[in-house]
């Protein structure tokens, strides 16, 4: 087993849940470049995606078990204890979805809800850490929660994962904190009242290019849509966009991998 470094309760996998995995594959290939390796039967033909020679996340077809829902990025959490995290998540207002699922050597994953609704995954590694690059373009760059249930999620990560609250706007207008100061910080919570009390929250995946305009002109050619234009902020120019069959994803500035 690999000495798992990666601090508990950071971001440390991601992967789609598609109607179509042959249409996902073509799209996220032309948006980003990515390759795929579908792992076989064994394993549900879940496919392990590539940005160069890095693993980033993966992507797996729907099946007729699963629940009803849209196309959906789901983020793992690291967890050096699968079940002690499904015990605290109970204990903390959330439930258990998928319980704890060994994956071969690799590790073991499920998901869990969280206080706010908010279905989130989580990963104890085994052999497989997670995922291999970050913060470059084609790779996962920053992770949040939009939650109406905001001071009940801060408690949740902060009691279950272990996060390290940091508040960095606590308005009326905008309330948001991250998992810690500055640059240590890798996702936030951000308190999304025009959802509507009890609506569910939900994660963004911010996935970098080095052109934001450009990729986002690329998602509409592969059929995808964009949510919300590209616009500036203090990190770096982002968008809102969705994929061929509705999966929604941000587009962030990044440099290149």
């Amino acid at each position: 087993m690999s000495e798992n470094t990666i601090p508990q309760g950071r971001p440390i996998w991601i992967d789609l849940t598609t109607t179509d995995i042959e249409k996902a594959r073509a799209f996220y290939g032309t948006v980003f470049g990515w390759t795929f390796e579908d792992q076989g039967p064994d394993f549900g033909n879940y496919n392990m995606v590539k940005s160069g020679d890095a693993f980033i996340g993966g992507m797996m077809g729907r099946v007729p078990e699963m629940p009803a829902g849209p196309d959906v990025w789901t983020v793992y959490l690291n967890t050096p204890d699968a079940q002690a995290t499904c015990d605290k998540a109970t204990e903390h207002g959330g439930s258990v979805m998928v319980p704890p699922m060994q994956v071969g050597g690799s590790g073991t994953m499920g998901v869990i809800i969280d206080s706010g609704n908010c279905a989130t995954g989580f990963w104890q590694p085994g052999d497989f850490e997670g995922t291999q690059k970050t913060a470059v373009a084609g790779t996962p760059c920053w992770f949040e929660i939009f939650t109406p249930a905001y001071a009940t999620s801060l408690d949740f990560y902060r009691d279950v994962f272990g996060w390290d609250i940091v508040p960095m706007s606590d308005t009326d207008e905008f309330r948001y904190s991250t998992n810690g100061p500055d640059r240590a910080a890798v996702a936030g919570i951000m308190e999304a009242t025009f959802l509507g009390e009890g609506h569910p929250g939900f994660w963004r995946t911010y996935l970098g290019a080095v052109d934001v305009d450009a990729t986002a002109a690329t998602i509409v050619e592969a059929g995808g849509s964009v949510v919300e234009a590209p616009q500036d902020s203090p990190y770096g120019r982002f968008a809102t966009v969705a994929d061929d069959q509705g999966a929604n994803f941000l587009i962030v500035q990044a440099p290149p991998a």
